[in-house]
């Protein structure tokens, strides 16, 4: 009787740890799954792109919330599926798992880099951001890495180039936020000139260009720089264009220029500014010091 009832006993145990599906049941489920959840995100990217020429920001969104939603899902699908043929090797597992850790290090750290830039909300597609050596638009995001199309900090235009980031980078570097910058910017510059007999009037000048170049879009700057301080709450500098005239420590002038205009406008409101200064300079009965006359 004893024999007997261990073997039930047995029977009974092999029953309940075999019963459940069978591993082509699970291998079925899982092609399904994945089948299903790469079609959602198929149908809704190709519905996002084909919708409009150019994808907006919320274009961009939709489509990084897809690509990485399905992802998950499909993950955490995976998972369960598996988890009761997992847990018969949890003890095997535990050794490759660690092994697994020590070997992908790299991919861990972005997954971590993801998830810290997802929760702290630092930016979204379509933000300009600068992290390291790198500044452009956030074009695309996934669990692993982001995509950047480049700007130049210095002259805030595309350079034609996209960049693709680990979001390991999010965990040791600051990333800094321009999204307030894309349209409107504080742009500054120097222009340089020798000593002349009376550099505020060069100044006056200058600004005087500068003001008739701003007046093209003045009221929407000023209406842009109060929607900024209100949704940051801070102070920003005046709209109106500014020159400065101070010296180098060799004695030269330095007109130093800040305006509040369109990003894309920033390098010509600086060739307006040049341009006003030389005509200002050969309007003048003088000329610098080592340069030849006219005949």
């Amino acid at each position: 009787m004893v024999d007997t009832g261990v073997t039930l006993k047995t029977l009974g145990v092999s029953a309940e740890v075999g019963g459940g599906f069978s591993p082509d049941e699970r291998l079925m489920a899982s092609v399904a799954l994945v089948a299903v959840l790469w079609l959602v995100r198929w149908i809704v990217v190709r519905r996002t792109r084909r919708r409009a020429t150019f994808l907006a920001d919320a274009d961009r969104r939709r489509i990084a919330l897809a690509r990485n939603g399905t992802t998950l899902g499909a993950l955490a699908g995976l998972l369960i599926i598996w988890l009761p043929e997992l847990s018969e090797f949890a003890l095997s597992l535990t050794a490759f798992a660690l092994a697994i850790v020590i070997a992908t290090k790299e991919l861990i750290m972005c997954f971590g880099g993801g998830l810290v830039r997802g929760i702290s909300g630092s930016f979204s597609s379509g933000d300009w951001i600068e992290i390291g050596p790198h500044s452009g638009e956030v074009t695309d995001q996934t669990l692993v890495t982001t995509t950047l199309m480049e700007i130049d900090p210095k002259n805030y235009t595309y350079s034609g180039r996209s960049v693709t980031l680990p979001n390991s980078m999010f965990l040791d570097r600051p990333v800094i936020n321009h999204r307030h910058r894309k349209r409107f910017v504080h742009h500054e510059f120097v222009i340089g000139s020798e000593p002349a007999p009376d550099p505020m009037a060069a100044r006056d000048a200058i600004l005087a260009g500068l003001e008739a170049a701003s007046g093209e879009y003045r009221d929407v700057a000023e209406r842009y720089a109060q929607f900024i301080e209100h949704r940051m709450s801070i102070k920003l500098p005046d709209v109106v264009p500014e020159v400065r005239v101070r010296t180098t420590e060799f004695g030269k002038l330095r007109f130093e220029v800040r305006l509040f205009c369109p990003r894309e406008r920033a390098a010509e409101m600086e060739d307006r500014a040049m341009d006003a200064f030389l005509a200002w300079t050969e309007a003048q009965p003088w000329t610098f010091v080592g340069t030849i006359p006219d005949r």
